[in-house]
């Protein structure tokens, strides 16, 4: 999806372009380049945005976000304090799975890039992770080679974008989810419930439709009391 200007993004989101300035610099919106002080952003992560369904309450830091996804899919959460956690379970067992995606999107900072070589260093996430058997069954959705998507942390984005020569651009078949260095997940294994936002925010009507599925029943589990076994997974090669 080609890009678009911030004045065009305003009108899509329905807000003004110095909201469409502050949701690029939390990394809501994908900015592709500046031109004469002007932000061009993905128009991807425009309408991703746009699809969501608007829910009260501010999103998520990046290290709720992510204490959010561990604990539904069955993992233990070391890096919020008690009270926290606390809370944040409370906030849960009353969520829904659209809502569930509008406070985590500040997960992760969005980059859509190309590059001349194979990437390596990241953990596979949205259609990349369905190469896992089991995370395949469990969407009941078949892997193909639609281009890369994957986690990094930040610290490790240098190592990723020099090795496979990655560039931005807003055509380009490598989705690249930047987790900043202080949100506790140590982007060293798959969780399941981040695949399953990622899929529940796509563009493509089945992809959407079998991550929210997903998210509802990690939902459900959760406030059963019954949040399985951690799937974990390995990064990309």
């Amino acid at each position: 999806m080609s890009e678009m200007t911030a004045v065009a993004g305003a009108e899509i989101l329905g807000v003004s372009t110095r909201q469409v300035a502050r949701l690029a610099r939390a990394g809501e919106l994908t900015v592709t380049r500046t031109v004469g002080g002007a932000l061009l952003l993905d128009g991807a992560s425009v309408h991703r945005l746009a699809n969501q369904v608007r829910h009260n309450g501010r999103p998520w830091t990046s290290a709720t976000a992510w204490a959010a996804l561990a604990l539904l899919s069955g993992e233990g959460v070391v890096w919020l304090d008690a009270s926290a956690l606390s809370r944040l379970r409370h906030r849960l067992r009353a969520s829904s799975a659209s809502q569930l995606c509008w406070m985590t999107r500040r997960r992760a900072f969005v980059h859509r890039m190309r590059g001349w070589g194979t990437v390596t260093g990241l953990l596979a996430s949205g259609v990349s992770a369905l190469h896992e058997e089991a995370i395949s069954a469990l969407f009941d959705l078949t892997a193909v080679d639609a281009g890369v998507d994957g986690y990094v942390r930040a610290r490790d984005l240098a190592g990723v974008v020099g090795g496979a020569g990655l560039v931005d651009d807003v055509e380009g078949d490598v989705i690249v989810r930047v987790v900043p260095d202080d949100a506790g997940y140590g982007v060293d294994h798959i969780v399941t419930a981040a695949v399953a936002v990622d899929l529940a925010e796509s563009l493509d009507t089945r992809e959407s439709a079998a991550g929210t599925r997903v998210l509802e029943d990690l939902l459900d589990r959760f406030r059963s009391g019954d949040t399985g076994r951690r799937m974990s997974g390995r990064r990309d090669q």
